[in-house]
């Protein structure tokens, strides 16, 4: 097999979670390299930080070729948010596995714009505002009950007050707040 055939076989095989994955790990490993500007004491969160992200990251990536007591740490078995009615056993025809595919693609995007937002709001307003946002936008897609989401979005701003206060980092700001004041 030449390397351009493995390249495209590579090529279909790569996901949305692939993606995902790399930007996470490329995001952590910049983090690594910038926190050496940081004294030694203020640079262990964010090396400690991104070594978790580039260490599950990685071993969500090659969960294909860990051996299987470590492959059911990875893998994940049940959706632990998975709302709906009962799963049955029976004949599935193509127009299911497309109807599956479509809803795997939707969920994709829905989340990747979500994550997307996130990211922007983070920007213009202040992280600490928009997390709680992205959790009531998150469990409401999900289809979770009230008062699922309320808890959530409330714990959600919770832990973002909590590194407000704890690591004094400004995340209630955004460019929005600076250009107004």
């Amino acid at each position: 097999m030449s390397t351009r055939e493995r390249l495209g076989e590579i090529g279909e095989t790569l996901t949305m979670e692939h993606a995902l994955l790399l930007t996470f790990m490329g995001v952590s490993a910049y983090m690594v390299v910038g926190a050496f500007e940081f004294s030694s004491e203020a640079a262990l969160f964010p090396w400690f930080t991104a070594g978790v992200v580039i260490v599950l990251g990685a071993l969500v990536l090659l969960r294909s070729v860990l051996p299987a007591p470590m492959r059911r740490f990875v893998v994940d078995e049940v959706d632990v948010l998975e709302t709906g009615g009962e799963e049955f056993e029976g004949e599935e025809s193509e127009a299911d596995d497309d109807e599956e595919e479509e809803t795997v693609a939707h969920g994709a995007v829905v989340t990747g714009g979500l994550c997307v937002g996130y990211l922007v709001g983070s920007y213009l307003f202040g992280m600490l505002w928009v997390t709680p946002l992205f959790v009531v936008g998150y469990t409401y897609w999900r289809r979770q009950p009230v008062v699922t989401i309320v808890g959530l979005s409330v714990l959600s701003f919770v832990i973002a007050f909590v590194f407000y206060w704890v690591l004094n980092l400004p995340i209630e700001e955004g460019l929005i707040q600076e250009l107004l004041l």
